[in-house]
């Protein structure tokens, strides 16, 4: 890949990078705490900043436009950082993370039935193969998109309109597919160095 598309520009830019694909993520200047997700727009701002600082001269003036990634969105961002080299495990972490935040906050006429019992199956399933984990008391999962990027009720519409289980394991890897293309296209994680141990 790396002789088709020419990243070395990309690698040259300060000593926190930590991986470019199949998602960017940057070591950000504190030690513990969340991880936070902003636009690349927004990070190519902070990252001139950077670039402009010194060990005499504090770094950072700007703090930017960005979501701070806590609750349910933090053990999201941990786990896909953990797959971080694996990409087909991501996208496996991101569809389960579509899984739970359609069995806890998108209303589905498939999950008023029987169906039920098997759709909590595959997600048990599908957390003991990857062994992961989600702690404390979870709203989401599936990570904030800004809306010029994606329509986030596209989900939920998508979800509350598949008549049996296949059809919303169908919509649900389709969406959460095109929500982790969105995110490697659009945005860049900045993640304390706890994450790193």
């Amino acid at each position: 890949m790396a002789d088709i598309i020419d990243f070395s520009s990309r690698l040259k830019q300060g000593d926190n990078l930590i991986s470019v694909s199949p998602l960017e993520f940057r070591k950000g200047p504190w030690l513990s705490g969340k991880a936070i997700l902003c636009t690349r727009e927004e990070s190519a701002r902070l990252e001139s900043q950077y670039r402009k600082s010194s060990p005499d001269r504090p770094l950072v003036s700007l703090v930017p436009n960005h979501q701070t990634l806590e609750g349910g969105w933090h053990y999201t961002v941990l786990w896909l950082f953990r797959f971080r080299e694996k990409e087909e495990f991501m996208r496996r972490l991101y569809r389960l993370a579509g899984l739970m935040e359609c069995a806890t906050s998108a209303p589905s006429p498939v999950l008023r039935t029987d169906l039920v019992r098997r759709f909590f199956k595959i997600i048990h399933e599908e957390r003991e193969a990857l062994n992961v984990f989600w702690k404390g008391s979870v709203r989401s999962f599936l990570l904030p998109l800004r809306s010029e990027h994606y329509d986030q009720g596209g989900f939920f519409s998508r979800v509350s309109s598949a008549s049996n289980l296949k059809e919303l394991l169908d919509a649900i890897e389709r969406e959460t597919n095109e929500q982790f293309d969105i995110l490697a296209k659009h945005y860049v994680f900045y993640v304390p160095a706890a994450f790193l141990r």
